[in-house]
């Protein structure tokens, strides 16, 4: 005997990240209304955010003339001590912009995402009866703990390391443009078969992901609506038939799982073989155009380093796009709650009349 179930699907928070609609634009724009009164805290971050990336790609460059002042082939006529002192002062600054990032990005986040989780509040203890009969609880608590979890990781991380990296991502390839350009165009035209290839294992690695959280989420169901029902459960002698759901349930978590790890086992072998060959072919065609006295070793030294932030900007970009799009899904499932029409239409806090003058009982009676 199936105990509760219903067809309502319950909030397990694994849903399937879709495209970008228009309709999930508006939410967030309903959705940043929450996070208005704290809009020059969100505008500072993303300031300095933009100024952090900058400082943080001088790094490579300052690599290659620390090899070049080593070898006498540098052509700025700074000393080790010089280029040193740089560092320091650039890690410095790092520091504190990264700092003061990171905590105002927090006030937007925990304020606003305070705001959101009261407002839900208020508007669900607000909604008739039957709205609690057709939605599983553990649905709503999702929504108000889940759903508005994954939008605050948006706003105070996810947004701000999505911006950082493309930042990183567009500056690093003019950088290597400009300084190397035979040896960037190499590396460009290898690059977008590397990127389709992690592509392509990502889509089904992430799907299977997604299953094997449904499927696991759907034994801890099992579980949760039997100990819930335990009562029942025993009052029809159904243990057996209990236990037989949830050991299917986990045989389909395995079955997902053996079939993800194939997976990540393709991946694995092309990340050896495909990846790992284009950088030593780009190392070993640096390394000629070196002794050919057509770079110089500090060149190589920043390409290498430019070439490294570049491929891990690209590979955290789809990461970051499948988690902003499922917390798009969220933010529908909480405008679900925000449009529900409540019952009680006044405000929690009712501001009352100041009454002068003198009050008394006319004839009252008690029994």
């Amino acid at each position: 005997m199936a105990i509760g179930r219903r067809r309502f699907e319950a909030g397990n928070g694994q849903e399937k990240p879709k495209k970008i609609t228009l309709q999930q634009l508006k939410e967030v724009g309903s959705m940043v209304s929450f996070i208005r009164p704290y809009k020059w805290y969100f505008i500072g971050g993303l300031i300095l955010l933009f100024f952090g990336s900058l400082v943080f790609m001088v790094f490579p460059f300052m690599a290659g003339e620390l090899a070049d002042v080593a070898t006498g082939t540098s052509k700025l006529g700074l000393s080790l001590n010089q280029i040193g002192l740089i560092l320091i002062i650039i890690l410095v600054l790092q520091g504190m912009m990264s700092y003061l990032r990171v905590i105002w990005f927090a006030v937007v986040s925990e304020r606003g995402m305070a705001d959101v989780r009261s407002s839900i509040y208020q508007r669900l203890i607000g909604l008739p009866v039957y709205f609690f009969e057709k939605n599983r609880v553990g649905d709503l608590t999702s929504r108000i703990s889940e759903d508005v979890n994954r939008l605050a990781s948006v706003f105070s991380t996810t947004l701000a390391e999505l911006i950082r990296q493309v930042l990183v991502l567009i500056t690093g390839i003019v950088f290597l443009l400009v300084t190397t350009p035979k040896l960037s165009l190499t590396m460009l035209a290898i690059f977008p078969v590397i990127v389709i290839g992690a592509m392509f294992f990502g889509k089904f690695v992430r799907t299977l992901s997604r299953s094997r959280q449904k499927a696991l989420a759907n034994t801890n169901t099992v579980v949760e609506e039997t100990l819930q029902n335990i009562n029942t459960v025993k009052a029809f002698t159904n243990e057996t038939l209990e236990y037989n759901r949830y050991r299917n349930e986990m045989n389909n978590v395995v079955k997902i799982s053996l079939q993800l790890s194939r997976y990540r086992a393709m991946f694995a072998s092309f990340v050896i073989i495909i990846l790992f060959g284009v950088i030593f072919f780009i190392l070993w065609y640096g390394a000629t155009m070196v002794q050919n006295k057509m770079m110089t070793i500090g060149q190589l030294v920043s390409f290498i380093s430019y070439t490294a932030i570049i491929g891990g900007a690209i590979g955290s970009l789809g990461n970051f796009y499948t988690e902003i799009v499922t917390a798009l899904g969220g933010t529908e499932r909480i405008r679900e709650i925000l449009n529900e029409r409540t019952e009680v239409n006044a405000p929690l806090l009712v501001s009352r009349m100041h009454v002068d003058g003198r009050i008394h009982f006319d004839e009252v009676y008690f029994e």
